[in-house]
């Protein structure tokens, strides 16, 4: 699918959370091609070169027939602070749309849960507007999304996503909306109890959370795909800084990597060696990482 470089304006900003911003981008030529699960680079600094480097930013929403994407981001570091802040009329360079997006469900009769956690909600909002609108249009009730955060400051407003229909299962760490716990431990409630798995799953979060959800989903019978987000320089696999530890089918014990932004960002988790990645777990990675 050919990538696009395009002055991108900004239309609106909107704080949706602790620390979480929205924004509306008018990017006609991006948008046509653009899939959920797919990202663009932006360029933060409209003018000079601090920040130099792009950032990486998953499609949160797509509007095709008005030429517009929404990103989420979370305010963590420079890029995002400075992102965050810029106001609407400003036109940014934006590169996309960039690597591998979702596959969709074969039809209505598949069950699917989504698994969001914090940010990681951004990419599957796209994809859940998708299949409410086309593969499980009359069948809402087929689709399970459970979303967590540490509080309740840092969800971001759910009406527009109860308007969609889906079984929504929301948590928080420390109890203050929803069920409390992480959404991982929501997850295993639904799912431990006698419940029969879902057909599909889909999942966003942070790195120790697609870990755990990795070694749960693992021995199941069900099709799973995760959105791994990595910090990158470049989005087209020349920097080669988003390399992670992959399986090589050939011989296991092979050093073998993939590149989140060519290769993925969506991947079947059983395709990661994830026993490698562990020792980094204390930072997380996400597209909004600077």
């Amino acid at each position: 699918m050919p990538r696009v470089q395009e002055k991108a304006k900004i239309l609106e900003t909107h704080r949706e959370a602790e620390g979480i911003h929205r924004l509306v981008f008018y990017a006609p030529r991006i948008v046509p091609t653009a899939r959920p699960g797919q990202f663009v680079m932006i360029r933060v600094a409209s003018e000079g070169s601090d920040p130099l480097l792009a950032r990486p930013f998953s499609f949160h929403r797509l509007h095709k027939e008005d030429g517009l994407f929404e990103i989420l981001l979370r305010v963590v570091g420079t890029g995002t602070r400075i992102l965050s802040q810029r106001p609407a009329g400003s036109v940014l360079d934006v590169v996309g749309p960039l690597g591998r997006g979702f596959s969709l469900p074969s039809g209505p009769h598949e069950t699917v849960a989504f698994v969001a956690g914090g940010i990681g909600i951004a990419p599957l909002w796209a994809l859940l507007d998708e299949l409410t609108a086309k593969t499980h249009r009359n069948r809402t009730e087929q689709l399970h999304v459970f979303y967590g955060a540490r509080t309740r400051a840092e969800l971001v407003p759910l009406t527009p996503l109860k308007r969609l229909g889906v079984h929504l299962v929301v948590s928080t760490d420390d109890g203050s909306s929803g069920e409390a716990g992480t959404v991982l431990e929501a997850l295993r409630r639904r799912y431990e109890g006698g419940s029969g798995l879902p057909d599909r799953l889909y999942a966003c979060g942070s790195l120790p959370m697609q870990v755990s959800l990795a070694r749960w989903v693992s021995g199941r019978n069900l099709s799973v795909e995760m959105s791994l987000e990595s910090m990158m320089a470049c989005g087209i696999g020349a920097c080669l800084g988003c390399a992670l530890p992959a399986v090589n089918p050939d011989d296991p014990q092979a050093e073998r990597y993939v590149h989140v932004c060519q290769d993925g960002p969506v991947f079947d988790p059983r395709r990661i060696r994830w026993d490698k990645i562990q020792p980094i777990m204390a930072r997380p990675l996400t597209f909004a990482s600077l």
